[in-house]
């Protein structure tokens, strides 16, 4: 039996992104899990960043029962710019009240829009963005379970398949806490919420300024401008499958990401101190200067340098470091 469909037009009309790179084995359940969503007034935008794959190729097959699912569908495959610009593309480009981006490797459940809308609607305007939860799966779609220290598969009695617990395993944020959740506090430390399981208003976006061009910590840089001004809601349910392969950005880009990060941190520095998170800066800020030592030690000593003259960040770093060396013990 097919799942029943809203049939309300007058629901706020929903903005879906697919920004499609190379995932051509996944795109296609990508786009089947926007078409088996329960909510009807949807439109589907998807973007195809200069793959180099057949993803093209899979998203055409999609393109006559997308036409017939969405009450407007647009696809444009184009050059490569990278995430940040194609998303904010996507938005300038949307008409709907709420906007979901999609990564093309990731699976949205049949209710995740309807009951991410339902949320927001039932909540005042100081409200920007609504999340459920995630649960990883593997390149087959079999959900698997992560080692919170080491990131590898393991088992259930070791790790966790909950997007969410496993990014605040560290930190200990009771994210089930309405006032912690989205706080500008809790996302100065560490960016924790599930992008495939959110839901976000449009205006709200536009209003905090989009998002910037070559950041590859695009998601992180959103929620902290979104949480200065807004508030965050969560929905204790499953509503996305994040899926964890070799060629997930995460991985490809993980030096990246904490040169970005370190970038975002300062910027957010005058911000963060004019609020007294002095403390949660230099912890966040240490964390990714940390993270570069995997990658080249080289890179890490000069990172390193550039903060020698602030007391304050050698303290948070001699604490961290010292506090890693603990929990390394413990653990074995």
């Amino acid at each position: 039996m097919k799942d029943k469909v809203l049939k309300d037009k007058n629901l706020p009309l929903v903005t879906v992104c697919i920004p499609a790179y190379n995932h051509e084995r996944y795109v296609g359940q990508t786009i089947q899990s926007v078409i088996d969503q329960t909510y009807e007034n949807i439109e589907l935008i998807i973007i195809n960043d200069g793959s180099k794959d057949k993803t093209d190729e899979v998203i055409r097959k999609y393109i006559p029962e997308c036409e017939k699912r969405f009450v407007r569908f647009e696809y444009r495959n184009r050059e490569n710019r990278g995430l940040s610009a194609t998303l904010n593309e996507a938005v300038d480009w949307a008409k709907g009240k709420y906007f979901s981006p999609i990564a093309s490797d990731d699976i949205i459940l049949k209710e995740k829009i309807s009951i991410l809308v339902d949320k927001l609607e039932s909540l005042d305007d100081s409200y920007a963005v609504a999340f459920g939860n995630a649960t990883f799966i593997d390149e087959y779609g079999k959900e698997i379970y992560l080692d919170p220290r080491t990131l590898t598969q393991t088992s259930k009695e070791k790790g966790f398949n909950s997007l969410l617990d496993l990014v605040i395993f560290h930190s200990n944020l009771n994210y089930k806490d309405p006032k912690l959740f989205g706080s500008y506090e809790t996302l100065l430390t560490e960016n924790y919420l599930p992008a495939p399981a959110g839901l976000g208003k449009i205006d709200k976006i536009k209003k905090v300024g989009f998002w910037t061009e070559g950041n590859v910590v695009e998601d992180w840089e959103m929620w902290l401008k979104l949480s200065k001004k807004y508030k965050f809601a969560y929905v204790d349910k499953l509503v996305a499958f994040y899926r964890w392969h070799t060629t997930n950005s995460v991985k490809l880009m993980a030096k990246n990401i904490h040169y970005d990060g370190i970038k975002l941190l300062k910027n957010e520095k005058k911000y963060a101190f004019e609020n007294n998170l002095q403390n949660i800066f230099y912890e966040s800020l240490v964390s990714h200067v940390v993270g570069i030592r995997n990658y080249s030690y080289i890179d890490f000593a000069v990172e390193m340098l550039k903060n020698i003259y602030d007391i304050n960040f050698i303290k948070a770093f001699f604490n961290k470091l010292f506090n890693k060396i603990v929990k390394e013990i413990r653990y074995k």
